[in-house]
């Protein structure tokens, strides 16, 4: 599990704040990020392995962010769903309620994608963060 504190890199029009990222690969990863958070009473951004969408599923990513949640209700945290660089992916992990994925690939592709993120109240990374 990688953690440490970044700021990411959105499509958004309004800057982030600084948080620590977390890349968790399963419910014992997610579950030790959130309590470390909430120990140190700081939110966290949990960020799925590179393409994660296409190889677990965003629904999966999704259940185990939500039982480590369940596990740790005092945790602060947001969860982003890599994509990789398939679009169709990104539409369907929007569909699903994530309000922040990361997709690559062509910028023209990524467009379209950026804006129904945008009329779902969500964001778009471009790059991942350093592991």
């Amino acid at each position: 599990m990688a953690l440490r504190a970044k700021r990411s890199t959105t499509m958004r029009t309004r800057p982030q704040r600084s948080r620590t990222v977390a890349v968790v690969r399963d419910l014992g990863e997610a579950k030790a990020a959130l309590a470390a958070a909430a120990a140190r009473r700081t939110p966290v951004s949990l960020h799925s392995p590179e393409g994660f969408a296409a190889s677990g599923g965003a629904l999966y990513f999704r259940a185990i962010v939500a039982a480590a949640a369940r596990a740790v209700p005092t945790a602060r945290y947001d969860a982003v769903i890599d994509c990789g660089d398939e679009p169709g992916r990104a539409l369907a992990a929007l569909r699903m309620g994530f309000k922040t994925i990361r997709l690559g690939g062509r910028a023209s592709a990524r467009r379209r994608v950026v804006e129904i993120a945008q009329k779902l109240g969500a964001a778009v990374l471009v790059r991942r963060p350093r592991d």
